[in-house]
């Protein structure tokens, strides 16, 4: 009898916090968790009621039984109602408010109308109040509470959301099965620190691949990486929104903003990605427009959000802009792996989870799903940068097995030239002069002029000749050596003292380290210091020739210096001799520098970076 009796006095208890209280949840015997489904909201745009009024109040609650309670972007004040009813052997529990993205949050508990504990303000605006750790929950606020047994008490919960969405799971944990919690918490904040250290690793790759195959693609991956990552360590409160916002994002919502910049980025690596510049014109032309708009539309973003019909409008045009931008690349993949294009592959492998994601986050944006899960957006991340890394790789792989292809080529084609220029071209020319000279013997009475034109001829033909042997000579090489250099320097010199005997030569080489430069380097080296010796030898009337490599921590630098009779550098205008040796050392990248006085001599100047 007395059994039956405390039977109908539960379900009477029950009955009247129905009536009173709205719907409840109630904490059976064996629960570890609760994911509370029955819950009272109340939203508004304007204004937030003082918690006596909403007390008092029975028409301004309305039930809700989504576990997500998600009240759309523009109702900044938010209040939820939680009746909890304990029939649980235990009095101690934990309340999860699952979103951290609040700009204030404050838990009171209530019970028949009277105000037994208010908590303090939690969000982004009162840090000091909520310090996560790494052993704390980065994914949730939590609140400890107790309620005794075979007893009720109302949760009152009161967001505020100023730019975003309020949208919170809720749930009510034993102190014991918490502990399991912690350590789940634990493990996904492991799970990021090893993802930015995966992130950095990416960074490095990128600015690597970026340096030997000067692709800015690379780059562009290297800033979309980044991106990525830092907006999850601001979801989940590893750096405080609020200071990014404010000094960044001009405090509009960070969450929108850097989708703007991932689509920029995402444009341009794609269209760098799939070279749609040399095959598809068209496409690449929208992307890149595209791409420009993201950035414009981002820095309109930055000062128009302030408007309240611009951020209406940018609320729900943002994220149909993502969507379309994601829909569009990943179908741009599907149409080339049916073209056979094997890269693409990895766009659709990348893209399928983050394609669903989103197109699910767009759905609980506008409140038409019941999902929730704060883990779920991680790992598709991760997994997306992890195949397109590896994507990355494997583009870069097979840029430099083209490279090597071509290089193969060019190289094979320099000798084939080089042969051609020995063979054909230099036989001619030394049949020319030897005709020349000998033409000169046939004619009896040869006057002086004829024979002098007939010498000068057979001259160019000798300079000719000897231009081409070194032309020849730096083609047959793929690289040029130091020690190769100065010895073609010392054959010009001992050349050179045959035509005049008084000019004496200094040549000095002898460096710490030994330079190679590439045949085209080492050529237009050459030709201006033979440059320089044929006007010492013409113009300049000197009697000491000094030619010296030197070596600093930064540049190789060349000097060649006479003691000739020099000229005034700002009367005089430099010839094509002087002009040419300016653009021979600039297409090698480095300098050249000229300094002359009259009756003082010559220095010139060339200094190559190492």
């Amino acid at each position: 009898m007395n059994k039956l009796y405390n039977i109908l006095l539960i379900a009477l208890f029950s009955f009247f916090t129905i009536l009173t209280n709205g719907q409840e949840n109630i904490l059976k015997q064996d629960f570890k968790v609760i994911t509370i489904s029955n819950q009272d909201v109340y939203v508004s745009r304007t204004s937030n009621l003082s918690l006596e009024e909403l007390i008092n109040s029975k028409t301004l609650f309305k039930p809700s039984t989504k576990q997500l309670i998600n009240s759309g972007p523009f109702n900044h004040y938010n209040w939820i109602k939680i009746n909890v009813v304990n029939n649980s052997n235990q009095t101690n529990f934990i309340f999860e408010v699952n979103q951290t993205y609040i700009d204030s949050l404050q838990l009171f508990l209530v019970k028949n109308k009277q105000v037994l504990q208010s908590y303090p303000k939690k969000g982004l605006h009162f840090k000091k109040n909520y310090k996560p750790s790494f052993f704390k929950n980065k994914y949730a606020y939590t609140y400890d509470f107790k309620i005794p047994k075979n007893d009720t008490i109302v949760l009152y919960l009161n967001g505020i959301v100023n730019d975003g969405s309020f949208k919170v799971l809720n749930k009510i944990w034993t102190i014991d099965k918490y502990q399991d919690r912690k350590k789940e918490i634990q493990y996904k904040t492991s799970y990021l620190i090893f993802f930015g250290g995966f992130v950095f690793l990416v960074l490095v790759l990128s600015i690597f691949m970026f340096g030997f195959s000067k692709k800015v693609l690379y780059l562009y991956y290297a800033g979309f990486v980044a991106v990525m990552y830092l907006n999850i360590l601001l979801l989940r409160y590893f750096f405080l929104p609020l200071y990014v916002e404010k000094y960044l994002f001009n405090n509009n919502n960070f969450s929108e903003m850097i989708g703007l910049l991932q689509l920029f980025l995402m444009y341009q690596y794609f269209r760098h990605f799939f070279k749609l510049k040399m095959q598809y014109k068209k496409l690449d032309k929208i992307t890149n427009y595209l791409s420009l708009f993201s950035i414009s539309y981002f820095f309109i973003a930055l000062f128009m959000r302030k408007l309240n019909w611009f951020y209406t409008f940018s609320f729900y045009f943002t994220k149909f802009f993502m969507v379309f931008s994601v829909l569009l690349v990943f179908s741009f993949a599907i149409y080339l792996a049916f073209k056979k294009r094997r890269m693409a592959i990895y766009f659709i492998i990348a893209y399928t989870p983050l394609f669903l994601l989103i197109a699910h986050f767009i759905l609980t944006a506008f409140g038409l799903t019941n999902g929730y899960n704060p883990l779920e957006w991680e790992f598709v991340i991760f997994f997306e940068v992890f195949v397109l890394t590896i994507a990355m790789a494997h583009n870069y792989y097979l840029i430099t097995q083209e490279n090597l292809a071509n290089a193969k080529h060019f190289y094979k084609q320099k000798i084939k030239i080089s042969r051609d220029l020995h063979d054909n071209i230099g036989s001619q020319i030394t049949f020319i002069k030897s005709s020349i000279d000998n033409l000169k013997y046939t004619f009896n009475n040869a006057d002086n002029q004829l024979i002098k034109k007939l010498d000068s001829i057979s001259f160019f033909a000798s300079n000719t000749i000897n231009q081409l042997r070194d032309t020849v000579w730096a083609i047959n090489k793929k690289d040029i050596s130091l020690s190769d250099l100065c010895s073609r320097i010392q054959t010009l010199i001992e050349k050179t003292k045959i035509a005049n005997e008084n000019l004496q030569f200094q040549l000095k080489c002898n460096l710490v380290n030994e330079f190679v430069f590439s045949s085209i380097k080492g050529i237009n080296i050459f030709r201006v210091i033979q440059e320089s010796v044929n006007n010492t030898l013409k113009y300049a009337n000197a009697t000491n020739l000094d030619i010296q490599f030197l070596e600093t921590n930064k540049e190789l630098i060349i000097s060649i210096a006479d003691n000739g009779k020099g000229f005034d550098i700002n009367t005089v205008e430099l010839g094509n001799g002087l002009s040419n040796m300016q653009k021979r050392i600039a297409e090698i990248d480095g300098k050249i520098y000229i300094e002359s006085q009259v009756n003082k001599g010559t220095i010139i100047t060339i200094k190559l970076p190492k």
